[in-house]
């Protein structure tokens, strides 16, 4: 006799809750008896209660023989739980084989054999040969020595439970929502116990001796519990047609051949207005007429489904009128079966369709827009009125084909376009492009694609508005071509224009702006004009006022500090007033060389007058100064040379010629008539070339390079003795940049020559009175288009304004009196402008400077 322990103990307790578990699963589904899914089921759970019920009480058992006693009773449930799982899965599954009476009885044939051959064992010993019990377990259980009727019974179990369970896994994959999770519940009920009992029979080790099966069906009946209670398990079985039938929202009439009202389901009692029916006592053209007279026309069919409508609880509805013959299972007709089906909120969404259809033609058929319609393979199903306007194809020729009138260029765009459409299936996708017409004209068009759905919301065909934007990108074209005709205008203009709107924003910057402030555009736009031009800010003041007022106001030579340069303008400012801006344009003209031009013109006529002036004076003054220096030049021979008429003169005066000789230097008579001498050929010098303002050179002219008459005036600069006593010539560094291949000129050299020392004799006198520490003189000689220009630079003290104006004036100079005439620079500028029709102008910034600049025609 053994005594209980806690593994005993525990393994009894988890038996005995399956078994009640099973139980309770068991009585809940009597109700259901009628029903075979839940019959099986519930025998299922009866079977596990006695096999788990058992084995608890075996676990208690004290003694061997009370023990096998149990044993023989587990038997009793557990041989019926492989055919009753594989009869429940055929049934749930809806296979369309199912087990009839004769499957049923040839399945219980083994579990039958297996509970005659466990209750005789002990005359045969096919089930087990011997039997006792092991203490060396966590609890004392029961050891066999297994015989062939074990080892059936366990293949025949298996092979059933492993059959239902590839039934139940192929639902389970085929199955979805609610049924896959019932199915998920069955398939964890049925392998949570057949692991370990796959376990203990196989005699796996800690296992081998005791079955905990039972035990296992402990999570089979809390999945089945779970499964009835939480997903309604029980409306995956199926229901008897009675339950159908009544359960139908829809009426359901059934006939017989007389037309006499055999059932109806409570639908139909509504319908009817009748609560209770006597089979066969009253018939349905009594009841209702217009439903017997739809029978009498359709029934002559097999199977008739039609639509009508008729007056229901004071409203109209639509119904689904159904009518089959009633056949018995000898396939005899026996009566009918009518079914009606309230269809009134189809219909209603119906109408409602397509009366939303038809105002969707009419607004297509009135739309300006083409519009087109493509299904899923890009085949036309739809073109309004409008395309055939705009493109030329009509319904008939485009109707399920596609529409060739993309060009090639735009081909790859409308791809992209229709990938992205339904791509990004509930948005509008929209792009322009060109199209062709059906008489091959291409259009500009704006696109709107979209995709249209079908009732189930699934897209089925894709919409395309068009709109032929022509005109408007020709407009566009021609707005654009003006605004840049316009802006070329601005930018062509020598002139600064300047936009501003009216808060001193700048809109519009010019080419010519850019060039001279060195700020691009688009770094001077959307700034203030003190940010982009800070020079011109504090010359433009009040931009208000000037709007209000609508005046031009003009400021005349400004001054303006631009790159690093002062130069002389004319500001300008237009007041602009439209409906919707407000601003001033401003026009800044650079006046720089117009003023020296200007003055350069006043001057030329000022030396004009001068040169009449001085030639009239060299006339009259040129015969009594021709009489002095004769004059001077015969006293000096009469008074200090031998000459017979001098001794003659002498001696009838008695005047001893040596005497007077000796008195005349003593008292420097001969000296001062040298000096009478000089000063008269000074004065005949001048009178000379006060002539040569008054006419042109009469010499002939020959073809010479520039740049060597240029250096043969050097190399005489450094040998002027008379320059030398001033200066030092050769000490003045001298750099050439002279370019290549420049062509000879029609020329007078001599008078070239005398322009190059004059100007290079005032620039070594300039920097030999300021002392220049390094005198240097840069020449340069290049072709400008036409005309060859020498520039003469120096790093001398520089000019002012006020002499530079006065510069080229004949007697006008800045040496101390004596030091020169005044003449060098205006008979230079005469040779270039007069003799040689070119311009010799002059640059200076005082302190950095003076460049003298000559331009003389090629062709002379």
């Amino acid at each position: 006799m053994e005594t209980l322990n806690i593994w005993s103990m525990t393994y009894s307790f988890f038996s005995f809750v399956a078994g009640f578990v099973s139980l309770s699963i068991a009585i809940y589904l009597s109700p259901h008896w009628k029903n075979i899914s839940a019959r099986l089921l519930m025998l299922l759970m009866v079977s596990v209660a006695v096999w788990t019920l058992a084995c608890g009480m075996e676990f208690i058992s004290p003694t061997l023989m009370l023990k096998l006693y149990w044993v023989k009773i587990e038997y009793l449930g557990s041989v019926w739980l492989g055919v009753l799982i594989f009869s429940f899965m055929l049934t749930i599954s809806k296979k369309k084989w199912q087990l009839n009476k004769t499957g049923y009885f040839l399945l219980s044939i083994v579990p039958v054999l297996i509970i005659f051959l466990v209750i005789t064992n002990d005359n045969h010993h096919l089930m087990w040969s011997k039997v006792w019990l092991e203490i060396g377990a966590n609890a004392p259980v029961l050891v066999y020595i297994r015989k062939f009727g074990f080892w059936f019974f366990v293949a025949y179990s298996y092979t059933l439970t492993f059959l239902a369970t590839v039934i139940l896994i192929q639902s389970l994959i085929t199955s979805r929502g609610l049924f896959r999770k019932h199915l998920l519940i069955i398939l964890i009920g049925i392998a949570s116990p057949w692991i370990p009992n796959v376990f203990y029979v196989l005699g796996v080790e800690n296992l081998k001796y005791i079955d905990l099966t039972p035990a296992a069906f402990t999570i089979s009946g809390i999945a089945f519990s779970w499964g009835l209670l939480r997903y309604q398990m029980l409306n995956l079985i199926p229901v008897t047609h009675e339950t159908v039938i009544e359960s139908m929202g829809d009426p359901v009439i059934t006939l017989d051949m007389n037309d006499r009202i055999l059932d109806v389901n409570k639908a139909a009692q509504v319908l009817l207005k009748i609560k209770k029916v006597l089979p066969a006592h009253e018939t349905l053209k009594e009841k209702f007429p217009l439903l017997f007279e739809y029978l009498v026309k359709y029934r002559r069919d097999p199977r008739v489904e039609t639509e009508t409508s008729f007056v229901f609880e004071a409203f109209a509805k639509y119904w689904n009128y159904r009518v089959f013959p009633l056949l018995n299972r000898n396939e005899k007709h026996f009566g009918w079966v009518i079914i009606l089906r309230d269809i009134t909120d189809r219909k209603r969404a119906e109408n409602a369709l397509k009366e939303s259809e038809r105002i969707q033609r009419i607004m297509l058929g009135a739309t300006p827009n083409p519009v087109v319609y493509y299904n899923e393979t890009g085949e036309v199903t739809y073109i309004n009125p409008a395309f055939t306007k705009v493109f030329g194809w009509h319904i008939g020729e485009l109707l399920g084909k596609k529409i060739d009138f993309v060009p090639k260029e735009n081909l790859s765009e409308t791809q992209e376009a229709i990938q992205k459409t339904f791509d990004q299936p509930d948005c509008n996708n929209d792009f322009i492009t060109k199209r062709y017409t059906k008489s091959g004209e291409i259009l500009d068009v704006s696109v709107i694609s979209a995709l249209y759905r079908a009732k189930d919301g699934s897209p089925s065909s894709m919409v395309v508005n068009l709109t032929d934007i022509t005109q408007i990108k020709k407009t566009e074209r021609e707005l654009r071509n003006a605004k840049n005709y316009i802006r070329s205008i601005v930018n062509s203009m020598p002139s600064i224009l300047i936009g501003l709107n009216a808060q001193g924003i700048v809109t519009q910057w010019n080419t010519e702006a850019a060039r001279l402030t060195g700020i691009r555009a688009d770094q001077a736009e959307e700034r203030s004009l003190k940010e982009a031009f800070p020079q011109l800010s504090t010359n433009i003041s009040n931009i208000e006022q000037i709007i209000a007022e609508q005046k031009v106001r003009k400021e005349t030579k400004i001054t303006l500090p631009i790159d690093g340069k002062t130069i002389l303008t004319d500001i300008t400012i237009y007041p602009i007033l439209s409906d919707n801006f407000y601003g001033v344009v401003i026009r800044i003209d650079d006046i720089s060389e117009r003023v020296r031009i200007e003055e350069m013109m006043i001057q030329s006529e000022k030396m004009l007058s001068l040169g009449g002036l001085a030639a009239g004076m060299a006339h009259e003054i040129n015969n009594p100064l021709a009489g002095i220096i004769q004059n001077t030049q015969v006293i000096q021979n009469r008074l200090s040379k031998d000459l017979p008429a001098n001794t003659k003169a002498s001696e009838e005066c008695g005047i001893n010629l040596e005497d007077l000789k000796t008195y005349m230097e003593k008292r420097n008579v001969f000296s001062l008539l040298d000096s009478l001498k000089s000063s008269g050929q000074r004065a005949a010098q001048i009178v000379s070339n006060m002539l040569s303002f008054s006419r042109k050179s009469d010499r002939r002219k020959s073809t010479h390079h520039l740049h060597e008459i240029m250096e043969s005036t050097i190399d005489l600069a450094k040998n002027d003795y008379s320059m030398k006593k001033q200066y030092d010539f050769c000490s003045i560094e001298i750099i050439r940049e002279y370019q290549e291949g420049v062509r000879p000129i029609l020329c007078e050299m001599s008078e070239i020559q005398q322009v190059f020392l004059n100007i290079l004799k005032n620039g070594a006198e300039a920097m030999a009175e300021e002392k220049i520490s390094s005198p240097l003189f840069i020449i340069r000689y290049f072709r400008n288009m036409d005309q060859v220009v020498f520039e003469i630079e120096d790093n001398g003290p520089g000019i002012d304004w006020e002499t530079r104006k006065r510069i080229f004036e004949p007697f006008f100079t800045t040496k101390d009196v004596g030091s020169g005439t005044g003449l060098g620079l205006s008979v230079s500028y005469f040779i270039i402008t007069e003799n040689h029709r070119g311009v010799l102008a002059v640059e200076s910034t005082p302190g950095k400077g003076t460049t003298f600049i000559i331009k003389l025609p090629i062709n002379g």
